[in-house]
């Protein structure tokens, strides 16, 4: 774009300011027509309309209160009174038990507790050593003793005749010799 230098000389520059009376005079008006009816009235929301007043009057009219509206005598009659003279009886009429597990015969249960997996790794975690605590003792203990009951109800001392087995001198130093060479 070429520079143009200023100059004092003056001259049309651009359009002559009209003045707002001829403004106005120029122009055309358009013709006034009804606004279509696009939506809703502005405002609406907060002005309540007729279907609005008719619900509020119907509420109104409303009993505010909930619950049973069944009007209820003051008087007791003859045959509530009956009823409240019979001495009441809170005795159950169910009995309750508890719901005992099916038995099953000792071979079984013992088989069970022999192949019973939990009780497997704690006999491996006594036998390292390790103190049992909390509920692992307390499964071990009760499920020891069973098997103990079970053996004992069986007539089968495995720990008796292992030992035997494995050693033969252990016999000779559960004998107490002195009652047999001193008499007592």
């Amino acid at each position: 774009m070429t520079r143009i230098k200023k100059t004092r000389t003056s001259g049309p520059l651009g359009t002559r300011h009209r003045p707002a009376e001829e403004a106005r005079q120029d122009r055309t008006r358009a013709p006034e027509t009804k606004k279509k009816g696009a939506g809703l009235k502005s405002g609406s929301r907060h002005s309540p309309s007729a279907e609005d007043k008719q619900k509020q009057s119907s509420k109104s009219s409303k009993d505010p209160r909930h619950g049973s509206k069944k009007p209820i005598a003051l008087i007791v009659t003859e045959a509530e009174q009956k009823l409240m003279a019979q001495p009441k009886q809170f005795k159950p009429v169910v009995q309750l038990t508890k719901a005992k597990e099916p038995e099953m015969p000792p071979e079984q249960e013992l088989a069970l507790l022999e192949n019973d997996e939990k009780l497997l790794e704690l006999l491996d975690k006594v036998d390292q050593g390790e103190i049992l605590t909390g509920k692992d003792a307390k499964y071990f203990n009760a499920k020891t003793a069973r098997h103990a009951e079970l053996v004992a109800l069986l007539g089968l001392d495995q720990d008796d005749e292992e030992e035997e087995e494995l050693d033969p001198l252990a016999k000779l130093e559960r004998t107490d010799w002195r009652k047999e060479f001193l008499g007592e």
